[in-house]
Order: structure tokens, then C-alpha cells, then sequence
């Protein structure tokens, strides 16, 4: 027999499940750890391509944004795949422009998806949660840029402060109910649509990513969706069962050091 996982038997719903990057690191990350997953995201393309990459798992679409496919999502789940006990709020939109070249409604939809987006569906698992008596656990995906950024992020960090604020209130209110809430803030993670993102400000986006990883990290090699995965997948599992409030950083030690790399050993 197989040992059981540090999540069997529990059902987790991820947002943004069927992104290329995070959502999917997430997902096999929870699978590995023996959970049933119910993953929600806002393209019906997308979720049927992440039902065809996981037969087991069950795949819903509605927009985070929108109260009442957020409602609609949770009691489909729960009609389908039973309670679920924990919560991941992976989905999110990125912007880089220069703060004074924001539009309304670029900011508007930021701030919908990321932050309001985090709210509803954190709202509706804590409701169901309290009013079954049952405990249970909220993570976040938050990001370096919540505590420092970079030109053309404004907007961006804004929203993911409000993340890892909306985390410590969320795990304030609702530690009396056993429910736990915490943030994971991952730096750059490696992703094969990213080089496209990144050749936006740069012409050599491999060169970006490898003088990131070399000499802006301490740990040198690149940060993968699935690293981020296990950590949300720790979180949700008992092995955290004292720990909420807190956003833990997997950026491989990118906001730790006060200088770079080829400036410290300059000085040495």
C-alpha cells in the first residue's frame, strides 16, 4: 500500500487552475499530494484543455470577478465533488505600464481579478465553511512585488499589497472558525509563455532570465510553478496547522539581499 498524502481525502478548489505557468504547477503539486481538485477559470478552452491533462480532476468555468459565477462555481462543486476544504486563489492578471499611463479600466480590472476576485471566492468557501462547522485553509497567491517593485508595476504591487493585507485580516476573522489563510509571494517563475512577456522590455529575454537567476537570486536556478505548488500544497495541509497570517516568499532569495551579486563580489 501506498502511504497516504498529506492531502487524502481532502478537496481543494484552485482558481486560474488552467494557466500554463502557476495554475498547473499547482494542480499537480495538490494531485501528488492525494487531493481531489476542482479547478475554476474564467476560459472554457482552457478548462477542457486542463479536464483533457488531468481525467481525475473537475473543471469549472466562471470569472472570479463576478459574484455570481463565483456562487454558482461553489455549489456546482460541492454538488459534484462534495465539501471542499480548502481554497487556492491562484488566479490573477499582471500589468506592466507606467503608473501615470494606467486607464480606469485597466486598473479597475487589476484590482477585479486580484483583489476583488481573491474576496469573493474567499467569502464564499469561509460561508460554507462556518456554516457546516467545518475547518479549513485559504491560500493566496500574492508576489514579490507586494513589499518592492519595479518601474511600470504600480498599479501591479498595489494589488498584490492589498493581497497580503486582505491575508492577515482574513486569517484574523477567521481563526476562531479553524480556518486558516495565508500567501504564498512567488518572485520570477519560469514559464515557456513568459519569454514572450519578458521580450516586451528586453531583446534578449533568455539573457534576462539568466542574469536574473544568476545574479540577482541567491539560490542560482530558475523558479519553477511546481516549487510554488509544494508550498501551497504544505500550507494547506495539517503539517501547517499553526501557521496563518503569514506570506511566505518563493522567489529564491531574490528580496533577501541588499546588493547583487556581481556587486557583493566586488567588495569581498
Amino acid at each position: 500500500m501506498q502511504p497516504a498524502g498529506p492531502l487524502e481525502g481532502k478537496t481543494i478548489l484552485v482558481t486560474g487552475a488552467a494557466g500554463q505557468g502557476m495554475g498547473r504547477g499547482i494542480v499537480e503539486a495538490l494531485e501528488a499530494c492525494g487531493a481531489a481538485v476542482v479547478g475554476m477559470d474564467v476560459s472554457a478552452a482552457a478548462a477542457e484543455e486542463l479536464r483533457a491533462a488531468h481525467p481525475q480532476l473537475l473543471s469549472l468555468v466562471g470569472d472570479v470577478s463576478v459574484e455570481a459565477d463565483v456562487e454558482r462555481v461553489f455549489d456546482e462543486a460541492a454538488a459534484l465533488a462534495g465539501p471542499i476544504h480548502g481554497v487556492v486563489n491562484n488566479a490573477g492578471i499582471g500589468l506592466n505600464r507606467p503608473f501615470h499611463e494606467v486607464t480606469a479600466a485597466e486598473f479597475e480590472r487589476i484590482h477585479g481579478v486580484d483583489v476583488r476576485g481573491t474576496w469573493l471566492v474567499s467569502r464564499a468557501f469561509a460561508s460554507r465553511a462556518i456554516a457546516a462547522g467545518r475547518a479549513g485553509a485559504i491560500v493566496n497567491i500574492s508576489s514579490v512585488h507586494g513589499t518592492a517593485t519595479a518601474p511600470g508595476y504600480a498599479v501591479y504591487a498595489g494589488a498584490k499589497a492589498a493581497v497580503d493585507g486582505m491575508t492577515r485580516g482574513i486569517a484574523v476573522d477567521l481563526g476562531p472558525h479553524r480556518i486558516r489563510c495565508n500567501a504564498v509571494a512567488p518572485g520570477y517563475v519560469h514559464a515557456a509563455q513568459n519569454v514572450e512577456l519578458i521580450r516586451g522590455f528586453t531583446d534578449d529575454p533568455e539573457g534576462w532570465i539568466d542574469t536574473h537567476t544568476d545574479d540577482f537570486q541567491l539560490l542560482n536556478h530558475v523558479v519553477e510553478a511546481r516549487d510554488c505548488g509544494d508550498t501551497v500544497a504544505f500550507l494547506l495541509s495539517d503539517a501547517a496547522r499553526s501557521i496563518t497570517g503569514q506570506t511566505l516568499l518563493v522567489d529564491a532569495g531574490l528580496t533577501t539581499a541588499l546588493y547583487n551579486n556581481s556587486f557583493t563580489r566586488r567588495t569581498r
